[in-house]
């Protein structure tokens, strides 16, 4: 073989070597987003037993009576289509018992992307069962009756205590659970616990 030809069958071989290079993690990525893109997403419903946003945990009970505890992602998205007025800017601290909802998640895992409350099932300007939350206390007013907080997911949090008898005995530096209502817009503290001897104790009353 002539050195011409050859080198024209080096060239060939490198520009296809070089071309393979380039080409390999396009379509290892094509296999992947079509993998991602063909993930199916199944829809449920159930009503809601508890929620705990500290382990992004949800209790739900199914039309069958059936209980279970399902995990959901921090970016879930939270639609409202009964008592939308009540609830203008929609989110997880919104979500409490016994509330009706429909739900998305991902084939083949616990994990919850999306839920739409479809019935409410309380009226929320009265309040409602409560959302139980974790937290540390940062500041509290007895006379003014408002509790300040670090929630972790949160952040930092001032509430109304209603009855303000819930602060007694509670202090700054307490690891706390909080069972906040909501009224109108407000949300209220309307029961607090705390941690003592490993576990969640009643505050005792004077």
């Amino acid at each position: 073989m002539c050195d011409a030809a050859r080198a024209a069958r080096e060239d060939e071989t490198r520009m296809k070597q070089w071309n393979w290079r380039i080409l390999a993690p396009l379509v290892a990525a094509t296999f992947v987003f079509a993998g991602t893109a063909h993930a199916k997403i199944n829809k449920e419903r159930g009503n809601i037993v508890s929620t705990n946003w500290n382990t992004m945990k949800i209790e739900l009970k199914s039309p069958n009576g059936r209980t279970k505890f399902w995990n959901v992602v921090r970016d879930c998205e939270v639609k409202f289509t009964d008592k939308t007025t009540e609830f203008p800017n929609p989110k997880l601290a919104d979500l409490k018992a016994p509330m009706y909802i429909h739900f998305m998640f991902e084939e083949g895992t616990d994990l919850i992307q999306s839920i739409e409350v479809v019935e409410v099932g309380f009226q929320p300007a009265a309040g409602g069962p409560g959302v139980e939350e974790k937290a540390v206390v940062t500041n509290l007013d007895m006379t003014k009756g408002h509790i300040e907080v670090m929630m972790s997911p949160g952040g930092r949090k001032t509430f109304e205590v209603d009855p303000k008898s819930e602060l007694a005995g509670v202090k700054q530096g307490d690891n706390v659970t909080l069972l906040i209502d909501r009224r109108g817009t407000q949300e209220v503290v309307t029961r607090i616990t705390k941690e003592g001897g490993g576990a969640l104790k009643r505050i005792r009353r004077p």
